[in-house]
């Protein structure tokens, strides 16, 4: 079959399994590299420790009162780590996506990938889920090793519905990537846009720290960004005596936030390849 425009013409079961591959793939390479393993398995652990001794360093205790009555849990421990796993997963598609075909163009593989008669968001999903794979098991240690050291009160029968609201707010970390993707394929370099980014995300996004200490004008930005939601979520459902309500009150956006950026994210990716392919500079570096 000829590839189409921005696709492929392979039927969803065919596409689906084009996913498959690729994360397979992924994986392979990835483990190909064990320094880098290591590396990836190491920083998570040492930022998120960092994290949790400095909050104990300046509160004295597991448990702030300040935090309490700002965010209705005062047990900042599993306040941090539970916006840290969001978190990660919203890192871990932000750069999975992003360096997806610049890591084609590294490889010399660019153009062949462009051949093949799939969708290029088959592509971009396989590498998407190899990097929230990954990504999984290094928040498994996460929580492992925080759980062992401090102490780790979370709501494991919660962890179903924490799970299905975590997969509402996947759409829209996706269709971010679907866009951070398209402008990579055109600029070329990602590494000091995304490093920006995923900085600027770390002020932004309440990790470790809740919405109310933000300045007024930052906190209307992350009320624009979909982590926001899932992370409020994700704690109203795992450390929090939250009701159905307040829970449904953080999912509403989230949909709204699926359709925009997945919506988005595609138009943008499909302009973007369309205005390389014109210009020609596909195959450049």
């Amino acid at each position: 079959m000829k590839p189409t425009e921005g696709g492929g013409a392979l039927g969803l079961f065919d596409e689906a399994r084009v996913v498959g591959v690729v994360l397979k793939k992924e994986l392979v390479l990835y483990l190909r590299y064990p320094v880098w393993v290591l590396f990836d398995a190491l920083m998570p652990l040492l930022w998120v420790l960092s994290l949790v001794i400095y909050g104990r360093a300046l509160v004295g205790s597991p448990y702030s009162e300040n935090l309490a009555r700002l965010a209705n849990t005062g047990d900042y421990v599993s306040f941090t780590i539970v916006g840290m796993i969001v978190s990660s997963f919203a890192y871990s598609t932000l750069w999975g996506m992003s360096y997806a075909l610049r890591g084609e163009q590294w490889s010399g593989t660019l153009e062949s990938t462009f051949l093949a008669p799939c969708s290029r968001f088959s592509i971009l999903l396989g590498k998407a889920f190899s990097s929230m794979l990954t990504t999984s098991l290094w928040v498994f240690l996460q929580i492992s090793l925080v759980s062992l050291v401090f102490g780790l009160n979370v709501k494991f029968l919660n962890l179903p519905f924490a799970m299905l609201f975590f997969l509402v707010a996947l759409p829209s970390f996706i269709g971010i990537g679907f866009s951070l993707a398209g402008v990579v394929l055109d600029f070329k370099e990602h590494s000091a846009f995304v490093n920006f980014l995923s900085s600027l995300l770390g002020l932004l996004l309440p990790i470790s720290y809740p919405l109310s200490v933000l300045p007024p004008v930052l906190r209307y930005f992350s009320y624009l960004l979909p982590p926001t939601y899932a992370i409020e979520g994700m704690r109203s459902l795992l450390i929090m005596d939250s009701g159905l309500n307040e829970v449904m009150g953080l999912a509403v956006p989230l949909i709204f936030f699926d359709v925009f950026w997945l919506s988005a994210g595609i138009m943008i990716f499909a302009r973007e390849e369309r205005r390389v392919l014109k210009k020609g500079t596909l195959g450049y570096y």
